[in-house]
């Protein structure tokens, strides 16, 4: 009697091995076909610097490519790298007592790295996203910081509009014996324009 329940108990193991191990390989090629079925896109926008941004920048673009593929009805994610300028305004100064210091902008540039996500409404008229990574400082005196931008778009077919507010964490430090210069992150309003092949 025990080696006929212990041999049922192996089978009933066996069996919910093997049907877990099924359901999730139907799981993994479903993803994989999800994935596959997915589409580039690439774009370009022109922004706005907001809050202390303005300080040291007064325009920015930048362009970016990326994959997305739908999860779930009206549900895309997928991954983003993109290049982001903003340009230095040259010079300011800042008077401290007595003291006229003259504090020279540099132009910086980022490399935006990021999961994306995008869900669709109004049978795909518009949609909305968010981008989530990091940008890597590649050129000027920032920092690499968080990179957060959420965005809503348009969808015309192959190009789709889109309107951003992005944000760079990245800092920029101007100090001396002198004085002490902070501006805390990058900040834009940007319009853009997307191709989807």
């Amino acid at each position: 009697m025990k080696k006929i329940l212990c041999f049922a108990m192996f089978m009933s193991f066996g069996v919910i091995s093997l049907k877990a191990q099924t359901d999730a390989e139907t799981v993994t090629d479903d993803m994989i076909e999800k994935v596959k079925t997915g589409g580039f896109k690439i774009g370009a926008d022109v922004g706005f610097p907001l809050s202390g941004t303005t300080d040291i920048s007064n325009f920015n673009f930048g362009f970016y490519g990326t994959y997305l593929f739908e999860v779930i009805e009206n549900l895309e994610v997928g991954g983003l790298v993109a290049y982001t300028h903003f340009s230095g305004d040259g010079y300011h100064y800042r008077y401290q007592g007595d003291t006229t210091i003259r504090i020279d902008n540099d132009s910086n540039s980022f490399l935006p790295i990021a999961a994306t996500a995008r869900y669709h409404f109004m049978d795909h008229a518009f949609f909305a996203g968010l981008d989530l990574g990091f940008a890597v400082n590649v050129s000027g005196d920032a920092d690499t910081g968080m990179y957060f931008r959420p965005k809503f778009g348009y969808n015309l077919g192959m190009i789709n509009l889109l309107a951003s507010f992005q944000v760079i964490t990245a800092e920029v430090n101007h100090s001396s014996q002198d004085y002490f210069y902070n501006v805390n992150g990058f900040n834009s309003f940007n319009i853009g324009i997307e191709y989807s092949f």
